[in-house]
């Protein structure tokens, strides 16, 4: 049987993700406030460092590659595989990352790649995506949407046999794989790491917005937090959205506070929120109250570095997710069955390992020059 030349290439991926697995068994730390997990990976397993006891700690690196299996069954692609990248908007570091990276990877992959940005609108993405359909693509890697704006799109793509693949664009009816954080452990770190800045107790503010499903996981962990630990009291609930999403933060922070000058921490949902709120409180002199983001924006990684107030963020592993994706495509075009599910591997930055993640993107940022 011949193989193709992208399963070929999608070996070499494997083989790559293997030798990168194996630099993360030695040892793998998770600091969340109070609560940290010391743990070590052997042979597939976590173990506990001091008592050699199975460990619920899980190895996030080998999350991203494993296969859950809830496998689909497929028949193998007619043709030459073209595949559509589309993303609903560039505005964070992290969309900008994974976009660039993953028409390069399906480039270097040796398929055909056409590429669209959405701007920050469900209504474009869904256009998008059906021109895509339009101009050839048999497969689309669908990036930061909106799941129920892209039902109707999604629904149809797939009704004439193009294979869509969801990327942080929750679960969509007729996808063949859908690729995500666990945003719900990803929101319980970040506001554990809040509640235990305040001692479980205050006044707090929180931000966020209904127009992505990442987003409204950590809001959904935000209300059961809130549930859990009655003595936090939350006085302002404000919400953002594209575009504008610092400015929008900036000015119902500062409204907040004006009203509610006893809060303690704000709740972001990720880092342009973290970036208007951080800018907020410095403009009423309140540097002692503390923040969370997620997306590793390179503003929040200096604030974190050389400021007191926002303590943490967090990246995504795109290199790997990025890697598993193509070794979807490769799969989906043999024919084999494909796995619906896959976790995308994130990590926490704190002071701790801030400097790593600054010069990361400081080359990034340069490479591209922005």
């Amino acid at each position: 049987m011949e193989i193709s030349r992208g399963k070929r290439i999608c070996w070499l991926y494997r083989a790559l993700i293997y030798t990168r697995r194996r630099k993360y068994e030695e040892k793998i730390y998770w600091n969340v406030g109070e609560l940290c997990i010391d743990d070590v990976y052997v042979d597939g397993r976590m173990y506990d460092r001091e008592s050699g006891r199975r460990s619920c700690g899980r190895n996030v690196e080998r999350a991203a590659t494993e296969e859950s299996s809830d496998s689909k069954e497929t028949a193998p692609m007619d043709g030459d595989v073209v595949v559509g990248v589309s993303i609903n908007a560039l505005d964070a570091i992290n969309n900008r990352q994974v976009f660039e990276l993953m028409q390069e990877k399906v480039k270097a992959a040796g398929y055909e790649c056409m590429a669209t940005n959405a701007n920050g609108t469900a209504v474009q993405q869904s256009t998008d995506i059906e021109n895509l359909v339009q101009q050839g693509c048999n497969v689309i890697v669908v990036l930061n949407g909106d799941t129920d704006g892209l039902t109707n799109a999604v629904k149809e793509a797939a009704s004439k046999g193009v294979h869509v693949i969801s990327v942080e664009s929750g679960y969509i009816p007729g996808i063949s794989a859908y690729f995500t954080k666990n945003d719900f452990a990803l929101g319980a770190t970040m506001y554990m790491m809040l509640a235990s800045e305040m001692g479980y107790d205050g006044e707090i503010i929180a931000t966020g917005h209904n127009e992505h499903p990442a987003i409204r996981a950590r809001v959904n962990v935000q209300e059961a937090m809130l549930k859990e630990y009655s003595n936090i009291k939350l006085v302002n609930r404000i919400t953002t959205g594209y575009p504008g999403t610092t400015e929008l933060a900036y000015n119902g922070v500062e409204s907040a506070l004006q009203q509610n000058p006893d809060v303690e921490t704000i709740w972001c949902t990720f880092d342009l929120e973290a970036l208007g709120a951080a800018q907020a409180c410095e403009a009423l002199g309140k540097t002692d109250i503390k923040i969370v983001g997620a997306d590793g924006e390179i503003d929040v990684l200096y604030e974190i570095r050389d400021g007191e107030q926002i303590i943490a963020t967090s990246v995504a592993d795109l290199e790997a997710t990025t890697n598993n994706v193509i070794e979807t495509i490769a799969d989906l075009e043999a024919g084999e069955n494909v796995s619906m599910f896959h976790e995308m591997p994130y990590i926490m930055i704190t002071k701790e390992n801030v400097d790593e993640w600054i010069e990361k993107t400081e080359s990034y940022l340069k490479e591209n020059g922005e």
